[in-house]
C-alpha cells in the first residue's frame, strides 16, 4: 500500500437557478484501491451585485476510480435570502484526493 495525494481546482461558470455541479479527473502513479477528497478551499460569490446568504452548499464525492484515475464530483449553491436561486453566482472548489494505491506503478 501507498498513499498519495493529488490537488486539484473545480471552476464554476457564474449560472442561476441550479445548484451546480462539475467534475474533474485526478491521475495517480499507479492503480487506486480507494480514494476520499477533502475540501481544501473555495470560493463562492454573487455576480449581479450583494446578496443576504440563506444557503451555501460546497460538497465533494468520489463519482468514479477506474485504474489509476479519480474523479471528484464537486456541488456549489448559493441561495440569497428570497429562498430563490435566481442571481448568478460562481466560485471555484479546491480539493485534495487521498488514494491508497498499489506499491507497484501501472506500465
Amino acid at each position: 500500500m501507498v498513499v498519495e495525494f493529488r490537488q486539484l481546482t473545480i471552476h464554476f461558470d457564474p449560472t442561476r437557478g441550479r445548484k451546480q455541479r462539475e467534475s474533474q479527473t485526478v491521475t495517480f502513479g499507479s492503480t487506486v484501491q480507494k480514494a476520499e477528497a477533502m475540501l481544501k478551499g473555495f470560493r463562492q460569490r454573487y455576480n449581479n451585485g450583494d446578496h443576504h446568504v440563506l444557503e451555501q452548499e460546497v460538497d465533494l464525492d468520489i463519482t468514479r476510480i477506474s485504474g489509476n484515475a479519480v474523479t471528484v464530483t464537486a456541488d456549489l449553491l448559493l441561495r440569497d435570502g428570497s429562498g430563490n436561486i435566481d442571481d448568478p453566482f460562481s466560485g471555484f472548489v479546491q480539493a485534495v484526493v487521498v488514494a491508497d494505491t498499489a506499491a507497484n506503478p501501472q506500465t
